[in-house]
């Protein structure tokens, strides 16, 4: 695990940044503490799509442990063709996040990580 220190200050500048995570042992959206129906509920509030949103324009990517908190990632393309993350967090304390944000060019790995560092801040 790459320690925070060991890595830029603003989480936009690692798209340089090799990361690779294991998959969870269920590697299916199925296996997300949330339902789709839940994780496109949320996209249709908080994409630029709104009510227009479309459930085939969700894919589910994979799952991901990084050091101790699980993660369940999405990607939706909104009706501009803007690729957007959306990630189901567990934490170890079971405590859950739902967000959705734009890439800003990481690969899913390196989002997560961001993430994971809570540097995710951009929309």
């Amino acid at each position: 695990m790459i320690s925070r220190q060991d890595l830029p200050d603003d989480a936009a500048e690692w798209t340089n940044v090799f990361v690779s995570f294991p998959h969870l042992e269920q590697d299916t959206a199925d296996s997300c503490p949330a339902s789709e129906d839940e994780i496109f509920d949320y996209v249709q509030m908080e994409s630029t799509d709104l009510e227009s949103a479309e459930r085939s324009r969700l894919r589910f990517v994979r799952t991901a442990h990084v050091a101790d908190v699980s993660y369940w990632l999405w990607e939706y393309t909104d009706e501009d063709r803007q690729v957007c993350y959306v990630f189901f967090r567990q934490n170890l304390n079971s405590s859950t996040v739902l967000g959705l944000t734009e890439p800003n060019g990481l690969s899913h790995e390196q989002y997560l990580l961001a993430d994971y560092y809570e540097e995710v801040y951009w929309s």
